[in-house]
């Protein structure tokens, strides 16, 4: 917060919160203050934050979420300050530190504390002081060894080292003249912290899906290796045959015997390396030993690689669906999916502050310019829900060609007879737009009736099998427009 603004808080704070009563203290993580005053006859939220990107102290009317026990900062707050009487506010010389007075009525006597709220970037910290400026416990402890100014409880509070209180200043805070600087700073922060939640969340998703990525890579390279050496070994078979043919001319102890090919035109002499220790039989049956254990490898192999292929499909189409996620909700869905197909065990992060009850669908919806319904999907979970849940046989499901990429889905609605080629151009622009050939000048994207589009049983989220589509070339746009497109059947 600028020091101007902190000015302006102050003053506001002044007149709202003197001589109001600390109800409530609550600490929402290792940053984040919110102390409940009730003042002139209603309930206050005043957030106090230590962020080292987000220091902040004022009004809120967002609701935060709490740990299941509280801190030990707060623990220790609620047993000194709960009760206590607010005195004022001040903003200390123009820096970016604000002092709350407050006195707490002990023994028929006015105890005196004070919070400091030192707003400070990397070094902010919520310190309580006693009247004679001793520390009784902060929000964050640092002995001498560790920092330029010792904050621990028990020692007198210095004042914060120069070097320490210069910052970079922020981003201005835009106040429309109906709203108090209180407001003006609750949406400025409740919006910057709402999107690096989801930037954090989608920086984490984003870690999981790449390093689940390279290692299907990585056991897609292993296994086309293992192919090849296989595909090497079925070449036993013919020097067993060859051996088998020859018996007569191969005596235990040699290392090695040539032959002539003559199912080759021509013929080809063919050195075959032998075990000494073996009989001429057993040599034969170590050939044919081991070109049985290349068939049996191929065959487990012409499972194992489509497999691993779908999986690296898979994944990216995850990772396109988290680089496309708009929402928490969106990343939360997606987090689950993660979770579920192994790639990642902790749950979605908690967000600090609530959000409003029940998740939205993660599909889109909009209109083509002949009113037909356009579902377009968000993530796995939005794609399935189009192909199992909204797909009729006569609607039509189109898909960016080659590329992960959403679901899209013309609801027909017995409308087929006036179903045309402008709505399913305007649906492929969409199609394209959401899905990774958005930069391109054009795209190509398949389409079809949904009953030709199925998911396989085990199939993971959002991939499904197409047994005939046709093909158009798409500019790729978000919304519903007049696109120019051919097309062709396959």
């Amino acid at each position: 917060m600028r020091p101007s603004v902190i000015g302006h808080i102050a003053v506001e704070l002044n007149e709202r919160l003197s001589g109001g009563v600390v109800s409530k203290v609550h600490q929402m993580d290792e940053r984040n203050v919110l102390l409940k005053i009730f003042s002139r006859g209603s309930q206050e939220s005043l957030i106090i934050s230590a962020h080292p990107r987000f220091a902040r102290i004022h009004l809120t009317a967002e609701e935060f979420t709490n740990p299941p026990a509280p801190l030990r900062f707060c623990a220790y707050l609620r047993s000194r300050i709960t009760g206590a009487r607010i005195a004022g506010f001040a903003q200390v010389d123009d820096e970016k530190i604000v002092n709350i007075a407050l006195s707490k009525l002990d023994d028929g006597a006015l105890e005196p504390f004070t919070i400091v709220a030192e707003l400070t970037g990397k070094s902010s910290n919520i310190i309580l002081i006693d009247g004679d400026g001793i520390v009784l416990d902060a929000l964050r402890r640092f002995d001498t060894e560790d920092a330029l100014r010792a904050v621990v409880p028990g020692l007198r509070l210095a004042p914060l080292p120069p070097a320490q209180l210069h910052r970079e200043e922020e981003d201005e805070i835009g106040k429309e003249p109906s709203i108090s600087w209180n407001e003006a700073v609750d949406r400025h922060y409740s919006y910057l912290i709402r999107k690096d939640g989801v930037e954090l969340e989608r920086n984490r998703l984003r870690r999981a899906v790449n390093e689940a990525r390279k290692k299907a890579g990585r056991k897609l390279e292993n296994l086309r290796g293992d192919w090849k050496k296989a595909e090497e070994g079925m070449e036993f078979y013919r020097r067993g045959d060859l051996l088998a043919t020859n018996l007569h001319r191969v005596k235990r102890g040699m290392e090695e015997v040539v032959v002539e090919d003559y199912a080759k035109l021509p013929s080809e002499r063919v050195r075959i390396p032998l075990d000494a220790r073996l009989t001429p039989q057993e040599n034969v049956q170590r050939c044919f030993k081991r070109a049985k254990k290349a068939k049996k490898a191929i065959e487990l192999l012409r499972e194992r690689v489509p497999e691993v292929e779908k999986e690296l499909e898979y994944t990216g189409e995850l990772l396109y669906g988290v680089e496309e996620a708009e929402t928490k909700d969106d990343l939360d869905g997606l987090a689950g999916e993660l979770i579920e197909a192994g790639y990642l065990r902790e749950a979605p992060i908690t967000s600090l502050i609530k959000t409003a009850p029940g998740k939205t669908e993660p599909v889109r919806r909009t209109a083509s310019s002949e009113g037909f319904e356009i579902l377009c999907g968000k993530s796995g979970a939005g794609n399935d829900l189009i192909v199992k849940r909204y797909a009729r046989d006569d609607d039509i499901w189109l898909h960016a060609s080659g590329v992960p990429g959403s679901h899209v889905l013309i609801k027909v609605a017995g409308r087929a007879r006036e179903l045309t080629m402008r709505t399913i151009e305007e649906a492929a622009s969409i199609a394209a737009w959401h899905s990774g050939n958005r930069g391109a000048k054009k795209a190509e994207v398949i389409y079809t009736e949904a009953r030709h589009v199925r998911k396989p049983r085990g199939a993971k989220p959002g991939m499904v099998t197409v047994k005939e589509y046709r093909t158009l070339m798409a500019e790729p746009q978000e919304g519903v427009h007049e696109a120019k497109a051919g097309s062709r059947k396959r």
